[in-house]
């Protein structure tokens, strides 16, 4: 609770950012870590915005400060949407993400390479991994890729990722929530930049 009352405390004192316009307060706070300051990313692969604005929130992440941790947490929308959240959450299970995020997003942005399958996906991330190979990657095949789309553990962070929409109550994405407490948007901060300066403020 320190660190929300924290966070509320250094928000009320931002000049340029008011609660209800730049930003809005989460009616019931999202539990966080208790050490560190989380700013979460919703987000999906199939959106533009946040293929744009993908890069320049690592950078930001880079330059911030050091009890800041950046988490993603992909929007299941609709059926779209929750294949590239399953997506999200094999790669990450299967411990190759460095080598899947950004080429997901620019396969579908700037490939238009139809991927609107499990089975598309799990090839595209094999070939991945054949391509440049992680270290301590737990799968390296098509076959291992689809069993983790169908295990319990992605299902149930997909069925997390939901509850966790409702309770950020975001609508669209890229959304930004800071420390479990607010939620910025593109539209709420006018820009992707904006919801940066938010998330410092």
């Amino acid at each position: 609770g320190a660190a929300l009352a924290a966070a509320g405390s250094l928000a009320a004192d931002e000049g340029p950012f008011e609660e209800g316009t730049h930003y809005h307060r989460l009616p019931v706070p999202v539990a966080t870590a208790a050490d560190a300051v989380t700013v979460t990313e919703f987000f999906s692969y199939a959106c533009g915005h946040c293929f744009q604005f993908d890069p320049e929130l690592d950078h930001w992440a880079e330059g911030t400060a050091e009890d800041v941790v950046l988490e993603r947490v992909p929007a299941a929308f609709s059926p779209l949407y929750e294949l590239l959240a399953e997506a999200y959450y094999v790669a990450r299970a299967c411990k190759v993400l460095p080598v899947t995020h950004t080429p997901l997003f620019r396969a579908l942005h700037l490939e238009r390479k139809p991927l609107r399958s499990q089975e598309a996906i799990a090839r595209f991330f094999a070939d991945k991994v054949d391509e440049t190979p992680v270290p301590g990657a737990s799968c390296t095949t098509e076959e291992d890729f689809l069993k983790t789309f169908k295990s319990f553990g992605v299902r149930s962070a997909i069925n997390q990722s939901k509850s966790r929409a409702k309770a950020y109550q975001a609508r669209g994405v890229p959304a930004l929530i800071i420390d479990g407490a607010f939620r910025t948007d593109g539209q709420s901060a006018g820009s992707n930049e904006g919801m940066l300066q938010v998330a410092d403020a």
